[in-house]
């Protein structure tokens, strides 16, 4: 069930749409646009939404607007609240501490070893955070989710599955409005948890940017739903992004990324 808030933008932004077929939706808080994003999925043969949104101006450009507010099951993309927990409760030391494997031989080789939290998620290692959530048990996890106010904030069932089979839900706008308090460093964690989390999730950087990201591939449902979060830090300017599609095709894998750089660089320098 959609929450009166996201009931609320779904509907400024249908309503702009009807208006302009362009749309373009200020409010005090931000503005909306959606704008022409649906070659880069066509592109891919790719049926999903994309959410952009620029930090200076707060100005949004989204493609299916009413998929964006649509919840699913985060799968990886948990893993960055899931490392601010961690690190807020102290079940790990820091980022660079070694979890043991628990011997387990799986089909992914990345994950058949002992690795870090900086390894583990850039392996998406989904054996070490199921380590970590057992140790952090579901009424710890259920506390520090409400505070976040991530997603459905639903934690229930089995310890180690709640993020890759439900309940725990989350839309694309709220995986954006996720992000900006982490960049701003504004969730109620220390400080330096907020700053070990986002040094984990940087994948390329340049003499003028930093790209951060995390994907995501949950499998529970059919189709199963790929993700790809996080932001681009170019100049003096962030854009944040959040897109989640159905993954169909062999080549959806890289899909996720690819649109969602196809759409960056449309907008803003991915290279300097």
């Amino acid at each position: 069930m959609l929450e009166t808030k996201e009931k609320i933008d779904l509907l400024r932004i249908l309503i702009a749409s009807l208006i302009y077929g362009v749309s373009c939706v200020s409010s005090a808080a931000s503005s909306v646009e959606e704008v022409s994003l649906s070659g880069f999925f066509s592109k891919y043969h790719a049926t999903g939404t994309l959410v952009l949104e620029q930090l200076s101006t707060e100005k949004r450009w989204i493609h299916n607007p009413a998929r964006a507010i649509k919840p699913f099951i985060p799968a990886s993309t948990f893993k960055i609240p899931h490392t601010l927990i961690a690190l807020e409760l102290g079940i790990i030391a820091n980022v660079d501490e070694i979890i043991p494997w628990d011997g387990t031989v799986r089909r992914i080789r990345s994950w058949n070893r002992s690795q870090s939290l900086r390894e583990a998620i850039k392996n998406s290692a989904v054996p070490i955070y199921q380590t970590i959530a057992r140790k952090i048990g579901v009424r710890r996890m259920s506390h520090e989710i409400a505070a976040l106010g991530y997603g459905n904030t639903k934690v229930s069932g089995s310890v180690d599955q709640y993020w890759l089979d439900g309940p725990l839900r989350i839309s694309a706008i709220q995986q954006i409005n996720f992000l900006k308090q982490l960049y701003r460093r504004k969730l109620p964690f220390r400080k330096d948890v907020q700053e070990d989390t986002i040094s984990v999730i940087k994948r390329s950087e340049g003499e003028n940017y930093v790209h951060r990201g995390k994907t995501g591939w949950e499998i529970a449902s059919n189709p199963a739903i790929g993700w790809y979060i996080g932001w681009h830090e170019f100049e003096h300017d962030v854009v944040f992004f959040a897109l989640n599609m159905d993954m169909t095709m062999k080549g959806h894998q890289k899909a996720r990324t690819s649109i969602v750089l196809d759409a960056l660089k449309s907008i803003v320098p991915l290279d300097n």
